[in-house]
């Protein structure tokens, strides 16, 4: 098996829409415009459930998001994510099993009879993501996939329409105008595709530099964020190439953002802002976060040990973990120069 950049897609997936507004973003720009046009201005919710079966989620994700629409009622995008390298043929009756189970969830959980005595189930429009290289032919109808060619059948069998994101067929500028979403999306077009580890580091390095040198940095905060197989120092010599003499200054930008990103979680947990006490315990909570994403779970002597560092034990602990394969190389002793 050839290196992955990110070894978890569903866990990538989930957290990139878990970045505020992301969802909503994704859902405005992909959905169909007479679709999109009639979602209100609120953020979608998002339904804390799974509907894909577990054998199927090496190959798929999905979110349920419940909208509103501008008539005030409610509706649901379910958007399911294909991790395929090729489209699947499958996948209309899948969505049609989802959904199903999306409307029974709906009527054991939420719904509720109408004055009328009739139980109207909730709309429920779908969305799929596909970041394989080839090109997705299966039909977006529904019917259009059943075995049957007389037009005259066609009002009495099953139907729906889903929607399409097929990222190989999206220019690298236009994935978002959302630059969170789009280093995200760009990562899932080009992040898992044929090649050794350096050269995907390239192409996307590449991909990210050619729309911004923000556009790189945020592509840099990601890569070092997620478990991966990148031997150290190799990003740093891959930024090299990419930018010469300016690999420095992006990967000391990209840790200074990802480090105020851990002031700010210690703001919202209530300390005053501005204190000390504040900051460091921020840093120390997004530092333990991002360690337990690269190497999985901490010893416990690693988590007290971090969360009572010093102010100036995190920085550098944090621009370690750029280039570290393991956390011992994190906690290194200082080098006495």
């Amino acid at each position: 098996m050839s290196p992955r950049i990110i070894r978890r897609h569903d866990q990538f997936f989930k957290l990139l829409l878990d970045q505020p507004g992301a969802a909503g973003t994704l859902l405005k720009e992909r959905l169909p415009a007479e679709v999109a046009d009639r979602l209100g201005p609120d953020a979608p919710e998002l339904v804390n459930t799974s509907f894909v079966d577990g054998e199927l989620r090496e190959y798929r994700t999905d979110r349920l998001y419940r909208v509103r629409i501008r008539d005030g009622r409610h509706a649901f995008i379910f958007v399911l994510v294909e991790h395929k390298s090729s489209p699947d043929p499958d996948v209309g009756l899948q969505l049609l099993v989802y959904m199903v189970r999306i409307w029974e969830w709906w009527l054991r959980h939420a719904g509720a009879s109408a004055d009328d005595g009739r139980r109207r189930l909730p709309l429920i429009m779908p969305l799929v993501v596909y970041h394989g290289r080839s090109e997705w032919q299966v039909p977006l109808s529904f019917a259009d996939a059943l075995d049957f060619d007389d037009e005259a059948l066609r009002p009495h069998v099953v139907d729906f329409r889903y929607s399409l994101a097929d990222l190989g067929r999206i220019d690298d500028a236009v994935l978002s105008r959302q630059k969170a979403l789009r280093i995200g999306l760009l990562i899932l077009k080009h992040g898992d595709g044929n090649g050794d580890l350096r050269t995907k580091l390239l192409t996307l390095g590449r991909a990210a530099a050619a729309l911004s040198v923000d556009d790189l940095i945020t592509l840099v905060r990601y890569i070092v964020a997620e478990p991966n197989e990148i031997p150290p120092g190799l990003l740093r010599e891959v930024l090299g190439e990419i930018l010469p003499g300016q690999e420095e200054r992006v990967m000391s930008i990209a840790s200074e953002q990802w480090m105020a990103e851990g002031i700010q979680i210690g703001r919202v947990q209530g300390k005053a802002e501005g204190r000390a006490e504040g900051r460091a315990e921020g840093k120390a909570e997004i530092l333990l976060r991002q360690l337990r994403r690269r190497f999985g779970t901490l010893p416990e002597i690693t988590v007290q040990h971090v969360l009572k560092a010093t102010d100036d034990d995190l920085n550098l602990w944090a621009d370690r973990i750029f280039d570290a394969s393991n956390l011992e190389a994190i906690f290194a002793p200082r080098r006495i120069n």
